[in-house]
């Protein structure tokens, strides 16, 4: 904090008694009396205590802690729902339900953990949503309080005042916001730390595209999500560490959940400088490499277990990947025990869901390959330790690199790289290309 180290923003925040302002670890303002600071891991259990967000540093919209998209454990899992929107859609009652504990233990676990309970937790996620679209859009008052989550215009209200000290209308005063074009398009900002390897990442995406369903041109990715599309893009070079997310949706209300899937589809809350220094040598080419999540957990398994090109058919033939209920009678076997699953509620694919359960469960699916297992596991469920050690690319650019010579010693090579095999797996599948 006394240095104003931004490699710490989002880790934890600042607050000052005297000002009852929390801050950034690099806010610019005079550091305070070491008698008048608390410190708190989230800005929610900040704003919990009674603190509100400094207006100068903007706590609230730095990346989120890359804590918990590692960690697997039922608060890191209960953050990450929460995130998505699961205390909005069912109430905390229903998220207690899918992580199979009482809602009186997820409120200690969290307020233990993170300071604050499932219900601000939510609150201040809408808070955040709110300043989003007060500052990025021209959506009228009222519109961004329903896109937000508010039940009413006047819980809207007090929440902004609570968070930022001050009603909406100030947020927006004397800011030039886009307005919403004639096709109902909103432009966002994502903002990411420093290093991103753009370029890699989205060449990556591009090789594994899916034809008609998504796009990459360039430094911009396209994609159909639900009955709209997302288009992100990344500036070359960056003018700041922040990508440009223009939504098209029918309802405003999935706005939020929308920049979440966003957020983790390019993963854009990791900490580049801790892994590419657990990394070594590996990451000197392409530093701030991300592995990405994906739109739709459930396609992105049955593109997993179909490979490319049959998932491409498949695509074309049906106008994108189906939902479970539609692939139930697939030809595949394994497919059609993927979708009986995940549509009986027995397999739940999404960064949710508890890491070592599922990969269980996938692995008992009849024909699922390991390499299937570590893909999903990477890019459903956000593992960042999956490594798929029988694909072939790994081992071709382990050769070129002179890390090892067969599947046997890359294995045992790979142990230094935990917990971040699945970065490593990134850098390798890049230097295959």
């Amino acid at each position: 904090m006394a240095s104003r180290d931004a490699r710490f923003d989002g880790r934890f925040v600042v607050a000052v008694t005297s000002t009852r302002v929390y801050c950034r670890p690099s806010c610019p303002s005079r550091t305070p009396k070491p008698e008048n600071t608390r410190f708190f891991g989230l800005p929610a259990a900040a704003e919990s205590a009674g603190f509100r967000a400094c207006r100068r540093c903007r706590p609230d919209a730095a990346p989120a802690s890359p804590e918990w998209n590692v960690r697997g454990d039922l608060a890191a899992r209960a953050l990450r729902l929460i995130a998505g929107g699961a205390v909005d859609d069912e109430g905390v009652a229903g998220l207690a339900r899918r992580l199979a504990v009482s809602e009186r233990h997820l409120h200690r676990q969290l307020v233990a953990e993170v300071g604050a309970g499932p219900q601000a937790l939510a609150i201040h996620r809408r808070a955040r949503t709110a300043r989003l679209l007060i500052e990025s859009s021209g959506l009228p008052l009222a519109d961004v309080a329903f896109a937000a989550g508010y039940a009413s215009v006047r819980q809207f209200n007090e929440g902004v005042r609570a968070a930022f000290g001050c009603p909406p209308g100030d947020l927006r005063r004397g800011r030039t916001a886009a307005v919403l074009d004639a096709g109902g398009v909103l432009e966002l900002r994502l903002p990411y730390r420093a290093p991103l390897a753009a370029g890699a990442m989205l060449d990556l995406l591009a090789a594994d595209a899916l034809p008609g369903v998504e796009e990459v041109t360039g430094r911009t990715y396209r994609r159909a999500l639900g009955a709209g599309e997302v288009v992100v893009a990344f500036p070359d070079p960056p003018d700041s560490p922040a990508a440009t997310l223009r939504l098209s949706l029918d309802d405003l209300r999935d706005v939020t959940a929308a920049v979440q899937r966003c957020r983790e589809l390019f993963d854009l809350d990791a900490d580049p400088e801790t892994i590419d220094a657990a990394l070594g040598p590996l990451a000197r080419a392409r530093p701030g490499l991300r592995v990405p999540g994906c739109a739709d957990g459930f396609e992105m398994a049955v593109r997993a277990i179909l490979g490319r090109e049959r998932s491409a058919e498949l695509a074309a033939r049906e106008g994108g990947i189906p939902g479970a209920a539609a692939l139930r009678t697939h030809s595949d076997a394994t497919v059609r025990a993927l979708a009986r699953a995940v549509n009986d509620g027995s397999l739940p694919l999404d960064r949710g869901a508890d890491r070592e359960a599922t990969i269980a469960a996938l692995r008992a699916l009849p024909g699922i390959t390991p390499w299937s297992v570590s893909i999903i596991a990477m890019r459903v469920l956000g593992d960042p330790d999956a490594f798929p050690g029988d694909d072939p690319r790994l081992l071709r650019a382990a050769r070129r690199l002179g890390i090892a010579g067969d599947k046997k010693a890359l294995l045992g090579y790979a142990e230094r790289w935990r917990p971040w095999r699945s970065y490593a797996t990134m850098h390798l599948w890049a230097e295959s290309e």
